[in-house]
Formats: structure tokens, sequence, C-alpha cells
């Protein structure tokens, strides 16, 4: 039982390994997350109802897992052809499709559910009075910026 227990979260720790190796590798991966986070704060001060954050959380979560299969897949040719092959290049472009079409599908999602002119002047208006919301995004977007590309080697 304890071998199973371990076992178990063993499981657990290298798929969080493995997201980890992402956002330090892939700024692809960083972008969609910070975008996330800023899709999700937005559709929180919308007051979405459950049911459309549900549909956003699943084109989001459906977005990062893509980038994760892109990019096991991207090692997995690499590791099998190290010297360039047509079919290796396929098999990344491919990939890279999948997430492409992935976000284009979630910016649809989330246009949809998130054009709300009247919420959306009235949240920019109370942004634009207030200078503690307009320094704490302006600090908010910097620290993005450095997470998206201040990670890279």
């Amino acid at each position: 039982m304890k071998k199973r227990l371990r076992s178990f979260a063993d499981s657990f720790r290298w798929a969080g390994q493995g997201i980890l190796l992402c956002i330090r590798n892939e700024r692809n991966f960083r972008i969609h997350l910070v975008m996330a986070f800023y899709v999700v704060v937005l559709a929180a001060l919308l007051k979405l109802d459950g049911l459309h954050f549900a549909a956003l959380s699943i084109t989001i979560g459906n977005v990062l897992v893509t980038e994760l299969l892109n990019t096991a897949i991207e090692a997995v040719v690499d590791l099998a052809s190290p010297q360039k092959h047509p079919l290796a290049k396929t098999a990344k472009d491919v990939a890279a499709g999948a997430v492409l079409i992935s976000a284009i599908v979630s910016v649809s999602v989330g246009i949809f559910l998130l054009w709300q002119p009247e919420k959306l002047l009235a949240l920019a208006g109370g942004f634009l009075a207030s200078p503690f919301l307009i320094i704490l995004l302006a600090v908010s977007a910097a620290l993005s910026l450095w997470f998206i590309f201040g990670l890279e080697k």
C-alpha cells in the first residue's frame, strides 16, 4: 500500500516537473499563462456566471495542454531525429499548428464571453479614475513582461 501511495505521489511530482520545465523553457507557454491570468481577472471583474467561466476555463486549459503536448512532441522528434528530416519538420509544424488553432478558438471564446461594452467601459472608467489601479496595472504589465522574457536562457 505504501509503495502504491508513493508511486501515486510520484506521478503528481513528475507532472509538476513537466509543467515547470515548460514554464522555464517555453516562452510561448509563459505568454499563454500571462494571457490566461489577465483573462481570468477580467472575467472575475465582469462577474461572469459559472457556466461562462467554465467555458473560459476549458478553453484556457485546452491551450495550455496543447502547448505542453507541442513541447513533448518537439522533444521526442529531436531525440528520434537529431538531423533535419522532412517528417520531423512535419511533426513539429503540425503540433505547433494545433497550438495555434487552440489559441485562435480560445481568443474567439474569450471575445464572445467577455465582450460586454457597457461593463468594459465602466471598468475602464474606474481604472482611469484611480491612480492606484493604474500603477497596479503598470506593475502587473512589467512583471508579466519579465516573466515572459526574463526567464529566457
